[in-house]
């Protein structure tokens, strides 16, 4: 996760014999033993497995290496259509890496998990009242308990947060610990996460694929259920928000779709019912937050941040963040909002803090305190520093501030000159440093390739606050094993990742995330807002959707027909061609002729792949899926998967080795996926403003299309010429319609009178007109005046000439009508963006109305 530790481990992890036949579970499992001096999760002796490693095996069947590498397969299968990603660096043109997942989980009886949520439970409220602390009183620092230095010289120690008691009393909502259990099977915690912990969304994901591989196994062995901790996490939020007699409207803060874990923001923004937001999306107005809608300004009572807290607020904070938003801080300050977490907590994640944190807990709560940390010192403290040297060579070297600068550097894996230069470096400059005990990590099972491996892990364990000083643990958490290198982590060096299952004593129970029965109330309340970005990007969702769909249909249209050389020589050089050029399909005309053709041919396919042009299929898919990446939050699943899929089926290199007949492959399943996309967002969408703004895109996108294919045939030598009408209608896939209603060949009158003036063709323009009325007069905001009107005309126009279309549909009497509706369309398209959309983009203020 974001800003891991790294733990190095001795030895390399080894990989078990891959059996020759089929084994069963037990004579599998046991092949993949822990090195000698690691606590093996699998085995509590030679091919003795763990009581709850046996009950597993027992219930999820034999082992056989065909189960696993079919459960195996299941997983990447799940991952990949879910888009279930971690990107490590996350750029614009950046690929993405998927996540990691085993299909064996990490098991965790229920009398050593009570231990050990009890230990955690603790120390979470051990730091709710450090924060407390360091920002009211600062006890512990006049008492000594904990140096001045390491406090305040903290880059997460925040000056404009002291003397400030946040609304509800809770600093710390959330809070995230790693664990790694030592050679004697203690569990050591290592890192605390206190700003804004990462992971909680894939240990959610990690459970839903695993679950489905073993249900027996999970049903029997009783593991248990992560909504209720879900639910808490609501309830967090809501609960201590300042509502003022408002329905609480909770946003999810993230740094965009560029950031790692992206995935996992949209994903719990989804599932827990926030609105996912950005910076940019959220302004402040009088101390109060409110996020920017189509529908105007709405008010904001709580966020879940995740943004470190430098890039929050430029005001106040970092001044050259363009991820947060200017006068936060000041409106949680005021109390007019819930930051989750409070500002400043990043003090709490620093590794020097750790040495330290049995006095704060005889202090503060009265208590010793239960979950042991790894042994630490920290180098600012003389006494600590001549203790601990001496013996460096079992040491591990670490930024006591939490510089992520500064890489973890376990000693024993240097030779005496290395060691020596790092002992001079910390003495040198010795508050910089903290120096820990290194943790030999236990070791578990994991299906690597088509054997059995044995690998290093850590566990982070989430919790959140109750509301009433104390905290609720996930029971379960996100695993992380090591990659082949030996250190542990989950995407940056490879690595996977376990679902972690708690084993319960009694029997569970079945458990919603919503919550008990709805009044009236609650239903009349309940809208879900739309921000302004996430109309925007559904719009030009909508746009590129549809704008993919047509090119791949004209492609096809013009590709099928080129290899016919009596029907295609006659037109190519007319409206096909003035249609290609047009559209950006084509940078030029070609010569005459069959050669001519088949160099036309060449020019189309390669153009499909031409990434850098902005009419290219490619790129139109490119941009489909990167405006669905950005509202992911409001897209199914299913909907996601055929994004997906189209997303992959364009990945493949150029030329396309099979040439003709491969490009017309690829496009026909173009034209499938884009259909199926469109079939899910008209038929299961909910019908907000969301939606309609989606569906104003691809009518607007529509309707230029067919003027623009219209225009094109009607200006050809010979626009009556069947082969010319044929085309026409296969453009706008029309042609069993018109098959089916005149069962003869294409005659102009007919084929004008579909495709413009038929109400009652979802392609023509009329169709889209007397769309783009209705949906424009139920705009947020009332209508568009004078723009309103001239589409109700245009639509009324249509109307008027289907009853006469004889005297006036006649190819050199629609040029002006086209025109006119062309200009119509790219008019509502920038009066749209003016009126609902450019507002996010405008330079953002803070007020400080009082």
């Amino acid at each position: 996760m974001a800003r891991h530790s790294d733990v190095p481990v001795d030895p390399p992890p080894t990989e078990g014999a891959q059996p020759d036949t089929a084994a069963p579970g037990l004579d599998l499992l046991s092949s993949s033993a822990a090195p000698s001096g690691h606590f093996d999760e699998l085995l509590s002796g030679p091919h003795a497995l763990r009581p709850h490693w046996e009950s597993f095996v027992r219930h999820a069947g034999a082992l056989a290496t065909s189960d696993l590498a079919r459960a195996q397969a299941r997983v990447k299968r799940q991952i990949h259509e879910n888009g279930v990603t971690y990107n490590v660096y996350a750029a614009a043109d950046g690929p993405t890496r998927p996540w990691a997942l085993d299909p064996l989980p990490m098991i965790v009886p229920a009398a050593e998990w009570a231990v050990l949520a009890h230990g955690l439970r603790q120390r979470a409220r051990l730091l709710e009242a450090m924060a407390a602390d360091v920002y009211g009183a600062q006890c512990l620092l006049s008492e000594g308990l904990v140096p001045s230095a390491l406090v305040l010289a903290h880059p997460g120690f925040l000056r404009a947060c002291h003397g400030v008691s946040p609304t509800g009393g809770v600093f710390l909502h959330q809070v995230a610990f790693d664990l790694a259990r030592g050679s004697d099977g203690q569990w050591w915690v290592l890192e605390t996460r206190a700003q804004a912990p990462s992971g909680p969304g894939y240990a959610l994901e990690n459970r839903l694929i695993v679950s489905r591989l073993f249900p027996d196994a999970f049903r029997e062995m009783r593991v248990h259920m992560l909504a209720h901790f879900f639910r808490a996490f609501q309830e967090a939020l809501t609960g201590s928000a300042p509502l003022d007699g408002e329905t609480p409207h909770v946003v999810l803060l993230t740094p965009g779709p560029y950031n790692e874990t992206y995935f996992e923001h949209a994903y719990l923004a989804r599932y827990l019912g926030f609105t996912l937001a950005e910076g940019g999306d959220l302004t402040v107005r009088n101390d109060r937050v409110y996020l920017k809608t189509l529908r105007g300004l709405e008010r904001v009572h709580a966020i879940l941040r995740r943004l470190d807290d430098d890039f929050c607020d430029p005001l106040e904070l970092r001044p050259d963040s363009t991820l947060g938003v200017p006068g936060l801080v000041q409106a949680w300050r005021a109390g007019n909002v819930v930051v989750a977490n409070a500002f400043g907590s990043g003090v709490l994640e620093a590794p020097a803090l750790t040495g330290f944190l049995p006095a704060a807990c005889e202090r503060l709560l009265g208590e010793a305190l239960a979950a042991p940390s790894v042994a630490t010192w920290w180098c600012g403290e003389a006494a600590a520093l001549a203790d601990a040297l001496p013996d460096a060579a079992r040491l591990v070297i670490r930024s006591a501030l939490h510089d992520p600068t500064v890489e973890p550097v376990f000693m024993a894996e240097l030779d005496d000159t290395k060691r020596a230069q790092w002992v001079a470096r910390v003495c040198a400059t010795p508050e910089r440093y903290v120096l820990q005990e290194h943790v030999t990590l236990s070791h578990a099972p994991t299906w690597h390739g088509e054997r059995f491996a044995s690998r290093p892990l850590m566990l982070r364990v989430f919790l959140v606050t109750d509301g009433r000083g104390d905290y609720h643990v996930m029971p379960g958490g996100l695993t992380r094993l090591a990659g082949i290198d030996g250190h542990v982590v989950s995407g940056q060096r490879g690595g996977s990742s376990k679902d972690t299952w708690v084993l319960s004593e009694a029997p569970i129970t079945t458990f919603s995330l919503l919550r008990g029965r709805l009044g009236v109330d609650d239903i009349a309340r309940s809208q879900r807002v739309v921000s302004s970005r996430s109309g925007e990007n559904l719009f030009w969702l909508g746009r590129y959707a549809e704008r993919s769909e047509n090119s791949a249909r004209l492609l096809r249209a013009v590709l099928s027909r080129l290899s016919d050389t009596d029907a295609g020589a006659s037109i190519v050089l007319g409206p096909f061609m003035r249609t290609c050029l047009r559209q950006g399909l084509l940078p030029a005309a070609e010569s005459e002729g069959v050669g001519g053709l088949h160099l036309l041919e060449q020019d189309l396919i390669q153009a499909m792949f031409d990434w850098r042009s902005n009419h290219s299929l490619a790129f139109n898919v490119e941009q489909t899926v990167r405006a669905a990446g950005t509202v992911r939050d409001r897209l199914s699943a299913d909907n996601w998967r055929l994004v997906n899929q189209l997303f992959e089926a364009f990945t493949l290199p150029a030329p396309l080795a099979g040439g003709l007949a491969e490009a017309l492959e690829l496009i026909d399943q173009a034209i499938v996926l884009l259909v199926a996309i469109g079939g899910l967002e008209t038929e299961h969408m909910t019908r907000d403003d969301g939606w309609r703004f989606l569906s104003i895109g691809r009518h607007i996108e529509r309707l230029l299309y067919v003027t623009t294919t219209v225009a094109a045939a009607a200006a050809a030598e010979d626009p009556e010429q069947p082969a010319l009408l044929e085309w026409l209608l296969d453009l706008a896939d029309s042609t069993i319609t018109y098959r089916a209603r005149y069962m003869r060949q294409p005659e102009w009158l007919a084929v004008a009178h579909l495709l413009l003036f038929d109400r009652r063709n979802p392609r023509s323009a009329a169709f889209q007109l007397t769309k783009l009325t209705k949906h424009v007069d139920l705009l947020p905001g009332g209508d568009l005046n004078e723009l309103t009107t001239e589409i109700r005309q245009a639509a009324a126009s249509c109307r008027l000439r289907a009853a006469k279309e004889a005297a006036v549909v006649r190819p050199d009497a629609l040029g002006a009508l086209l025109r006119q509706i062309e200009e119509l369309a790219l008019r509502l398209s920038d009066e749209l963006a003016l009126r609902y959309f450019s507002h996010v983009y405008e330079p953002t203020r803070a007020t400080t109305v009082r």
